[in-house]
């Protein structure tokens, strides 16, 4: 059984090519789901940042109603001082005014502080929307490039497959089990070059009988990794 090193070579570089091919068609997929797994993190961002604003406004809305409150009631007990009945309820009233005056002063800057933090708050809503929907129009180009290509390189697949087959049959037949064997657990790494006089997948040196098979054109698998080795072109039997 003889097997020429150009049959092997041909059938390495179909099957590095079907490798190519698989790898392009399955980056394509995965490249869409990045992308959407990216949108949806974005989208739980943006949804939190608005959930902060909201709540904010509440508690900023709810000062604010609270300082209106406080007001009512120093204007109410303004218009107390001029029922007081004596001197002592006057002093009284004004010094809880005061109190009331004071306390207001302190929520009236919380109240400012409040409404700054939600100027901060919606510019990074908004700026968080900016980028989902920078996203989205990303993920849709990606989407669309990828149908194109996947086209393409399904065809392109379904025509090396072919040529896989045309290749693999001109086998040996008592080979091709052994063969096919290897092969459909190992792709494109069940073969390999020789380098030297060492295998080109593990750079094991040969012996010198496996050398002098490989010259005789029989099948040689290498002793370390297993690969079916073959001569490269410049080192063709003859040349």
């Amino acid at each position: 059984m003889s097997i020429s090193p150009d049959a092997l070579r041909e059938l390495h570089r179909i099957h590095r090519q079907l490798t190519d091919l698989r790898g392009r068609l399955a980056r394509g997929p995965k490249q869409i789901q990045a992308g959407e797994a990216n949108l949806q993190r974005l989208e739980q961002e943006h949804a939190n940042k608005k959930g902060i604003l909201t709540s904010a406004r509440v508690a900023s809305d709810e000062k604010q109603l609270q300082l209106k409150q406080r007001e009512d009631k120093i204007s109410d007990r303004q218009a107390q001082l001029n029922t007081a009945a004596s001197n002592k309820e006057y002093q009284a009233i004004k010094e809880q005014i005061a109190a009331d005056e004071q306390a207001n002063s302190v929520l009236a800057d919380e109240i400012l502080e409040a409404l700054e933090k939600l100027d901060e708050l919606e510019a990074d809503v908004n700026t968080a929307a900016d980028v989902v929907a920078k996203s989205k129009d990303e993920l849709e180009k990606v989407q669309q490039k990828v149908s194109k290509e996947q086209s393409g390189l399904e065809s392109e697949l379904a025509r090396v497959s072919d040529e896989l087959s045309q290749a693999e049959a001109k086998l040996p037949a008592d080979f091709r089990t052994e063969y096919q064997r290897i092969v459909s657990k190992r792709g494109e790494e069940a073969l390999a070059p020789v380098d030297g006089e060492t295998c080109g997948g593990c750079y094991t040196t040969l012996l010198p009988q496996m050398y002098n098979d490989l010259l005789m054109e029989k099948p040689v698998f290498c002793k370390s990794c297993g690969c079916l080795l073959y001569l490269p072109e410049d080192r063709n039997v003859g040349a």
